[in-house]
C-alpha cells in the first residue's frame, strides 16, 4: 500500500517537471541556480515526504536549460534539458534501477499546461533583496476545482530575464527569475528558495544531451508501468 502511494507521488512529481521552468525563448543567463525544496502545507503523510527531493540546480547557457531534483532520502533521480532550439523537453527518470526519458513537443506542453489552473496576479510593489539581486513581489491566486483559493509568494528578479525559465509553467506571466516561490498542484505545494546564484561560469554541451541508456517513453506508458507492477 505504501509503494503505490509513493509511486503516485513519483509520477506526480514528474508531472510537475514536464511542465515547468522550459527554456524556449533565447536566454543570456549562463550559469547556475541552486535551490532548496521544502513542502509546506502539502496534503501528503509524513513518510512520502521525506522520499521528495530537497534540492534543485538548474543549469543553463544560451537557450538550454538543466534542471536536476536530488535529496538525501529522494527514492526517485530526475532531471530536465530544456532546448529553446528545437521546442523540446526531455526528462530523465531513475526509478527502481530502470532509466527512462519522456521527450515532449512544445504544443504538447502548452496543452499540458492549458489543463492546468491558471493564476491571477497581484504585484504589490514591495521589494527586497535576495542572494545580492533586487526582488520585486507578486501574489499569485489559483483557484482549484473545488472552488478553494491557494495564495503563493513570488519574489523575482528583473536583473535576470524570467522568460526562458517560465515560459511554459502557470508563472510565465512573471518577467524575471524567481528566487523564491510556491507552486501548488494536486496535494503538493512546492516551495522554491534559492541558495546559491553563480554567474558566467562554464558550462559544457554535455549537460544538455540524453545518455543513450535511457529508454524512451511516453508518460502514459511509465505510469501504466508503475500501476502493473505494483
Amino acid at each position: 500500500m505504501y509503494m503505490r502511494k509513493y509511486l503516485s507521488g513519483v509520477v506526480l512529481l514528474a508531472t510537475i517537471m514536464l511542465i515547468s521552468e522550459f527554456a524556449y525563448a533565447q536566454n543570456s543567463f549562463r550559469g547556475r541556480i541552486t535551490y532548496n525544496i521544502t513542502y509546506p502545507g502539502s496534503n501528503i503523510d509524513l513518510a512520502e515526504l521525506q522520499e521528495l527531493p530537497d534540492k534543485a540546480v538548474i543549469t543553463t547557457r544560451n537557450d538550454q536549460v538543466r534542471t536536476e531534483l536530488s535529496g538525501e532520502n529522494a527514492g526517485l533521480s530526475q532531471v530536465k534539458i530544456s532546448d529553446g532550439n528545437t521546442g523540446e523537453v526531455s526528462t530523465m527518470l531513475e526509478i527502481m534501477n530502470e532509466k527512462y526519458v519522456i521527450t515532449r513537443s512544445t504544443p504538447e506542453i502548452q496543452t499540458a499546461l492549458r489543463n492546468m489552473p491558471q493564476p491571477e496576479f497581484e504585484y504589490t510593489g514591495q521589494t527586497r533583496e535576495i542572494l545580492g539581486y533586487t526582488c520585486n513581489h507578486a501574489i499569485a491566486r489559483i483557484v482549484d476545482e473545488n472552488g478553494d483559493i491557494f495564495e503563493s509568494d513570488i519574489w523575482y528578479t528583473e536583473e535576470i530575464t524570467g522568460n526562458a525559465f517560465n515560459f511554459d509553467s502557470p508563472y510565465n506571466e512573471i518577467s524575471g527569475l524567481m528566487l523564491e516561490y510556491e507552486m501548488r498542484v494536486g496535494p503538493l505545494n512546492i516551495r522554491y528558495e534559492a541558495s546559491s546564484v553563480r554567474r558566467r561560469m562554464f558550462v559544457g554541451g554535455r549537460n544538455f544531451t540524453v545518455p543513450r541508456d535511457y529508454q524512451p517513453i511516453t508518460y502514459d506508458e511509465l505510469r501504466e508501468k508503475l500501476q502493473g507492477n505494483f
